[in-house]
């Protein structure tokens, strides 16, 4: 049987919500780091009041079942100071490791997010009190500027390119972690933290290229829930 009907019907006879109201969905929250010892992600629309781009937040009638988590780290050094364009939010990768091509002086203190852990509440009950953030923790095969075939490299070609390497991204659900499905909605108090346990300088806001970490969840929006 296909593994997303076996999921959509465990859900219905679990959290008793009709299959045909299972639509495969994401959110998807972004946080700014910079010198602190914890960052909240924000889910709900309604407690954000300009989304970035890249964010897909939970409605206020929406409800949403999640299966799968995941947290991130994106990089940005905007063209004009402290304000990236859509494009460039858009187009900035996520990375499951502090790429060291990448992420330089400061920045380079992101790996430290993987030393944390992720606390998640539910309207004030523990869903998860702290989750080891390393479990998230991917360094692909295929990396980022790591040594090519000399056919790439040599410099006496006319298609000479250097360190063309890129990140491999091993499948669809590369680094994401599985949940036990877990019914949220838009009105409930909901409270996601990436706890560092110290301050940790990753960016000067204003400065520094602009470090975020990301927290994605994947599963299954509930269509027709709510007038």
């Amino acid at each position: 049987m296909n593994s997303v009907v076996s999921e959509k019907k465990f859900i219905q006879e679990r959290l008793g919500i009709p299959y045909e109201n299972l639509s495969q969905s994401y959110l998807r929250a972004e946080t700014q780091l910079s010198s602190l010892s914890q960052y909240k992600f924000y889910l709900q629309r309604g407690q954000v009041a300009n989304p970035l781009v890249t964010e897909n937040l939970l409605e206020l009638n929406d409800q949403f079942v999640i299966t799968q988590f995941r947290i991130s780290l994106r990089w940005i050094d905007p063209s004009t100071t402290g304000v990236p364009t859509a494009t460039e939010q858009l187009t900035a990768q996520q990375y499951l490791y502090a790429d060291p091509s990448v992420f330089t002086s400061t920045s380079a203190s992101a790996a430290a997010i993987y030393g944390g852990n992720l606390s998640f509440t539910i309207d004030r009950k523990e869903f998860l009190p702290a989750f080891p953030v390393n479990a998230f923790y991917r360094v692909p095969v295929t990396q980022t500027n790591q040594n090519l075939q000399s056919g790439y490299t040599n410099t006496a070609t006319a298609n000479y390119v250097a360190n063309t390497g890129r990140n491999s991204y091993e499948n669809g659900l590369f680094g994401f972690y599985v949940s036990e499905p877990t019914l949220i909605d838009g009105r409930q108090t909901i409270d996601i933290s990436l706890n560092l346990g110290a301050g940790v300088s990753i960016a000067t806001v204003g400065t520094d290229p602009m470090v975020y970490a990301t927290f994605e969840t994947r599963g299954y929006l509930v269509v027709n829930s709510k007038s």
